[in-house]
């Protein structure tokens, strides 16, 4: 199941929000740390919740306590 839209970030967002590039954060990808959710074929987001985990340093089970 997909996150609803309030649960999904878009790379920009990420890069914008943790003071990072962009191609950080698709480096995190192809490092298997963050999970793309492609919608469409130049639409790829990302649930906030793993998103927020990866950066606090916790688990998502944490995040979404």
């Amino acid at each position: 199941m997909h996150p609803t839209p309030s649960q999904r970030m878009r790379a920009k967002q990420i890069a914008l929000e943790n003071s990072i590039g962009e191609s950080t954060v698709w480096r995190y990808v192809q490092q298997g740390l963050l999970t793309p959710i492609r919608l469409t074929k130049g639409m790829t987001v990302f649930n906030r919740d793993e998103v927020e985990a990866f950066f606090s340093g916790k688990s998502i089970k944490e995040v979404s306590q």
